[in-house]
């Protein structure tokens, strides 16, 4: 494994002061056999799944599949993220407007009725194989969706009495799967009272985009739908025979405003089939084999464990730097109500688990997208004389980020959106300390959106600062909204950081000083924090965007003095939820991580329990799905094992916790490589409840600080001396340079 210390390491112990021993640790990090790990979280099937909600599901973070049975079929369900329609606002917000589009299916149609099956799905290699089995014979079957290329493989292998097995295509019309759209005048004005006034005079009738045709480019076939506005996307699939095999090989691409898109997938397909098989394949299995050993988790909990990894796989199918982002369907679209990024929680929380992962690439992805379409969000803010210096993000928007603070009438007070996102790629910084993408991408974008709320401040007569009344999600309009509070504060912190960090002497810095000194308090009262001065935390409620200040924000937080009474009943009241009829997944992805907070680790994994029971039996959740659920998972069981965060209002970096929310029943636990703010790697190994070792190596020569949570003496090794400091109890400092190692470790665990 990387990062391993070298033998003749410097070995010192601290108390009040260190000195050179000769002693080791109980056990030293030993190599992972990575596929026999990830063998043992392989799904298997001794049936066939009956629809999406069972179904294995693969992808590259662009396109993807899945396999289920629909009556005497197999169905193979094909996806591509980016496909939406591109239409203006005189056709409504974007669910209506730009509303990301089904692609459709294809059926495989057996010769014999289908009887079952045998397959897996094979994490460590990314692809399904196993047999299909019926009353005329069996079908071996291998697919995968390429890691790299533009590809979606099936290979069949079928018996004697299976020969005649055969692929249809099944295309689904270009629109929108929210209902709702108006098909006259009177429709319209319904619309307008729902959406906004304005569509009275602005909204069209609807006309749909031309109907899809097939064309066939000598052994390649290609459907191809064409938008009303210009562009399009294709399906292009062959099937190449070869032997006793048959592979059937789909691209799925999308242009706009070129209407290239059947070429560009055809030409996919040509070239993808002419590789040579054997390389390609490896090609794609490379991509998972460096993917999947960036860090490692092994719980006691198997169950969790299994679904912890699967979580890691569904990471890298739907989310990597220069393809798409996670939105809140994720890669494997279904339909319903909400075709696009919804941006007031889903697509923050689906990012929470990917940063203490070491998977920042799949990160990156929202960092670069917002950056590329930053002059959208200023247009976005209205009234448009505040754009000179503000960025707003609609609630609903498309890959292409279009829309404005008018576009649905019902979320006009709601701003805070665009600073909450900036808060994952504040992570995105802190967890790789990268100071160029911070100047160039985030900083000014935050700036902008923080600017917004200053249009948006009143002074009171005690000279306490606060904001006009705003929209918490989910709930509605509310006085001094703590979503709106909190994000406020928390910008002007991270702004100023951020400011020092680069040497910026900026001009709004006394600005963002008075309002971390002046901005009124979050209210709160016997149920914790409120949604508002004037509306309490609701028993029923799902969304907790009144308690960001708890997390991810951690501007209220454990180590503050007085705290504790207000964490702990917000917490409750945020678990008072769990009754029967709640979205479970939905309520715990952001209740559990508040318990661990709070270093309440029974709590958490009861929180986590309920997340688990609400996922569907592939691992998927809701309708959409929505898949912010589905990843929150991996990010509970992350802020169990290390916490890193800081208090924004501290200049100094908050401490790397190791085991911080530990369950008691999780005796024997091991983490490798999972990455702490400041850009570090930790690795630990807890044995019979008492932490053995913990690693660390760093990455950018940060300060570090870490709470190791040893119970006798702590001893250190490492590359070349270093000073351990402690500086408050059980904290301790490390002089670290960067790529420095250094082996904690607890002698009395010493065999």
């Amino acid at each position: 494994m990387r990062n391993n210390l070298t033998r003749g390491a410097a070995i010192v112990v601290c108390a009040l002061a260190c000195h050179t021993v000769t002693s080791q640790p109980t056990s030293l990090p030993q190599k992972i056999n990575w596929p026999v790990f990830m063998h043992q979280h392989d799904m298997t099937f001794d049936r066939l799944p009956q629809n999406w909600t069972e179904a294995p599901h693969f992808g590259n973070a662009m396109v993807g599949s899945m396999l289920y049975q629909a009556g005497d079929t197999l169905r193979l369900q094909v996806f591509r993220a980016d496909v939406h329609d591109h239409r203006d606002n005189t056709y409504g917000w974007t669910a209506y407007s730009r509303p990301r589009l089904q692609i459709g299916h294809f059926s495989l149609h057996p010769v014999g009725k289908l009887l079952g099956c045998q397959w897996r799905k094979d994490l460590w290699n990314a692809e399904l194989t196993g047999t299909i089995t019926t009353d005329q014979g069996e079908i071996r079957i291998r697919h995968f969706t390429h890691a790299d290329d533009m590809a979606i493989v099936t290979e069949l292998a079928p018996s004697t009495g299976e020969q005649g097995c055969h692929w249809t295509w099944h295309p689904v019309e270009a629109r929108t799967t929210r209902g709702g759209y108006p098909t006259d005048a009177a429709g319209i004005e319904r619309f307008a009272r729902s959406y906004g006034e304005h569509y009275a005079k602005t909204l069209k009738v609807y006309k749909a985009n031309p109907a899809g045709r097939q064309e066939e480019r000598g052994p390649v076939s290609v459907w191809v739908q064409d938008f009303l506005a210009g562009g399009q996307y294709a399906t292009a699939w062959q099937e190449q025979v070869t032997g006793r095999t048959r592979t059937h090989l789909v691209s799925i691409a999308h242009t706009y405003p070129e209407s290239t898109a059947a070429d560009t997938a055809a030409a996919d397909v040509t070239r993808c089939l002419s590789l040579d098989r054997s390389t390609w394949v490896n090609r794609h299995r490379t991509w998972w084999h460096d993917y999947y050993p960036r860090s490692f988790v092994t719980i006691p909990d198997k169950g969790l464990e299994s679904l912890y990894w699967q979580t890691v796989y569904r990471f890298g199918c739907t989310a990597r730097a220069g393809r798409c982002i996670v939105d809140t369907a994720g890669l494997w679209f279904q339909g319903k109500s909400w075709p696009y990024f919804t941006m007031d929680w889903n697509i923050q929380s689906a990012l929470w688990p990917v940063y203490a992962a070491n998977r920042l690439e799949q990160g990156q992805a929202l960092v670069d997208r917002l950056y590329e379409t930053r002059q959208a969000l200023i247009q976005a803010v209205r009234p448009t004389a505040w754009q000179t210096d503000s960025a707003y993000l609609p609630i609903a928007v498309a890959w292409d980020m279009q829309g404005s603070r008018e576009g649905d009438m019902r979320y006009y007070d709601l701003v805070g959106n665009l600073p909450w996102v900036m808060h994952n790629m504040w992570w995105q910084y802190r967890f790789s300390m990268d100071d160029h993408m911070l100047r160039d991408k985030i900083y000014p974008l935050l700036r902008r959106s923080v600017n917004l709320y200053f249009h948006l401040v009143e002074e009171t007569g005690d000279g306490r600062l606060r904001l006009a009344p705003t929209y918490s999600p989910e709930t509605g309009v509310a006085k001094d909204c703590n979503f709106d509070l909190a994000l406020f504060k928390w910008g002007c912190f991270t702004l100023l950081k951020a400011s020092e960090r680069l040497g910026i002497d900026d001009p709004l810095i006394p600005r963002w000083r008075d309002v971390t000194r002046r901005l009124v308090d979050y209210p709160h009262d016997e149920y914790g924090f409120m949604l508002g001065r004037d509306r309490t935390s609701p028993k029923n409620h799902q969304h907790f965007s009144n308690l960001l200040m708890i997390y991810p924000l951690y501007l209220v937080n454990i180590e503050q003095p007085g705290t504790a009474d207000v964490l702990r009943r917000s917490f409750e009241r945020a678990l008072s939820t769990a009754g029967p009829g709640q979205r479970q997944a939905m309520v715990q992805a952001h209740a559990g991580p508040i318990g661990t907070a709070q270093g309440l680790g029974d709590e958490a994994l009861k929180s986590l329990k309920l997340l688990q029971g609400d996922l569907y039996p592939n691992g998927l959740w809701y309708e959409s799905p929505c898949i912010e659920s589905t990843l929150a998972l991996a990010n509970i069981i992350q802020d169990m094992l290390i916490q890193s965060w800081s208090d924004p209002a501290k200049e100094e970096s908050g401490p790397i916790r190791v085991f911080p929310a530990v369950p008691s029943a999780w005796q024997d636990i091991e983490f490798r490589d999972l990455r702490a703010e400041g850009a570090f790697l930790v690795s630990a190994k807890r044995t019979a409840g008492r932490t053995e070792w913990v690693r660390i190596k760093s990455l950018a020569g940060e300060p570090c600080r870490v709470r190791p949570g040893f119970d006798g003496q702590v001893q250190i090794q490492s590359d070349r001396p270093l000073n351990l400091k402690p500086v408050s109890p059980g904290i301790f400092e490390i002089d670290m340079q960067q790529g420095d190692n250094v082996l904690l470790y607890d002698q009395t665990m010493k065999e």
